[in-house]
C-alpha cells in the first residue's frame, strides 16, 4: 500500500502543501486582516492543488512506464503490483475531486470564473504527460509555470477578491510574485536536469528533449546560466537588505531623531539567512559544474529541493523576525 502511494509523488506533495501554507500563515493572515480564504476553505484549495497535482504524477508515470524501465527508475505500474487501469481510474476521480472543491471555492469567493484555472491545470498536466514532456523546452517551461501558478494561485482566491489595490496590499502581492519567480527558476533547473538523468530512456522513445537536441554540455550551459541568473536576482535583494539595514533615516517630524526604518526582511539576521541561501546556490553551481555523471545529475536534483525549501522557509524567518 505505501509502495502504491509513490505514485502520486508524496515528497513533492509535501513541498508543495509546505509553500502554500507558509505563505498563507506567515505572510498574508500576518499582514491582511481578512483574506477572502478561511482556515477550512484554504485547507480546500491547498487539498484541491495537491489533487490536481498527484493526479499530475499518476497520468506522468502510466506515461513513462517504457522510458522508467530503460532508465532503471521505479515506477509502480511497471512492478508486479501495478494496474494501470486502477490507475488511470485514480486519475479521473482526484481531477474530478479536485474541480468539484475548486468549483465550490471558486463561487464562494464570487469569483467563478478562477474555475478555469483549475481546469486549465488538469488539461495542460495530462498534455503535458502525454507529449509536451518529449518536446523541446516546452514541457520544462510548463511544469515550472504551473509550480509557480499554484503559487500565484494565492493573490487570485485570498487577497484580490477582498481587497483594493494599495500600498500595502501591492507589497504583498509582489513579495509572492518574486516567490514564486524562484520557484519557476529553481523548478526549470531541476526538469532539465531531470530530463538529463533520463536521457537513455527519452532516447529509446524518440523525444526531443534538450539534452537529446543539444547533447548534455550545452544543456549544463544552461542550467549554470538559470543558476546565476537566480544568484544575481538574489543579489539584488541582498543589496537592498544591505542598504536598508545600514542607512539612517530622520525621522524627527514622528518624535524620533535618527531611526531605523523596519522592512519586512531587512534585519541582520533576515540578511544572514539570505546569505546562507546564496552560500547553497554557489555550493549547486560548484557541483553543475563538475557534473559528468549521472549520479552527480541526481544530487544536483535532491539539491534543487533543499533550495526550493530553504528559499521558501525565508518567509517565515523574516516574518517572524519583522514582528519581534
Amino acid at each position: 500500500m505505501v509502495n502504491k502511494l509513490l505514485i502520486i509523488r508524496p515528497k513533492n506533495l509535501l513541498i508543495i502543501c509546505f509553500t502554500l501554507y507558509l505563505i498563507k500563515y506567515s505572510l498574508i493572515n500576518q499582514f491582511l486582516q481578512a483574506p477572502a480564504l478561511n482556515n477550512f476553505n484554504f485547507f480546500l484549495f491547498v487539498f484541491a492543488t495537491i489533487l490536481i497535482t498527484a493526479s499530475g504524477n499518476i497520468i506522468n508515470d502510466i506515461n513513462d512506464m517504457k522510458t522508467d524501465e530503460i532508465n532503471n527508475k521505479h515506477n509502480i505500474l511497471n512492478s508486479k503490483g501495478g494496474n494501470v487501469k486502477v490507475a488511470k481510474k485514480w486519475f479521473f476521480y482526484l481531477n474530478f475531486l479536485a474541480l468539484l472543491i475548486a468549483s465550490y471555492l471558486a463561487f464562494k469567493i464570487g469569483y467563478p470564473i478562477l474555475l478555469l484555472i483549475f481546469i486549465l491545470t488538469a488539461v495542460l498536466l495530462w498534455w503535458y504527460a502525454k507529449s509536451l514532456k518529449k518536446s523541446f523546452l516546452i514541457g520544462n517551461l510548463l511544469v515550472s509555470a504551473l509550480i509557480a501558478l499554484s503559487i500565484i494561485n494565492l493573490i487570485l482566491f485570498d487577497i484580490l477578491p477582498v481587497i483594493y489595490i494599495n500600498a500595502s496590499s501591492l507589497i504583498i502581492i509582489k513579495i509572492i510574485m518574486a516567490y514564486s519567480l524562484f520557484a519557476f527558476l529553481v523548478n526549470i533547473k531541476r526538469e532539465i536536469i531531470k530530463d538529463i538523468i533520463d536521457i537513455e530512456g527519452d532516447k529509446s522513445i524518440n523525444a526531443n528533449t534538450i539534452p537529446l537536441k543539444i547533447g548534455v554540455v550545452k544543456t549544463n550551459i544552461i542550467i549554470k546560466a538559470l543558476s546565476i541568473l537566480t544568484i544575481i536576482l538574489i543579489s539584488f535583494w541582498q543589496y537592498f537588505q544591505y542598504s536598508i539595514f545600514k542607512t539612517s533615516f530622520d525621522l524627527s517630524n514622528f518624535g524620533e531623531k535618527v531611526n531605523q526604518i523596519s522592512i519586512w526582511g531587512t534585519d541582520v539576521i533576515s540578511f544572514f539567512y539570505v546569505f546562507l541561501l546564496q552560500i547553497v546556490l554557489f555550493i549547486f553551481l560548484y557541483h553543475c559544474i563538475n557534473a559528468t555523471s549521472k549520479n552527480d545529475f541526481i544530487f544536483l536534483s535532491r539539491l534543487s529541493k533543499i533550495i526550493m525549501i530553504l528559499g521558501i522557509t525565508s518567509i517565515s524567518i523574516f516574518t517572524l523576525i519583522y514582528f519581534q
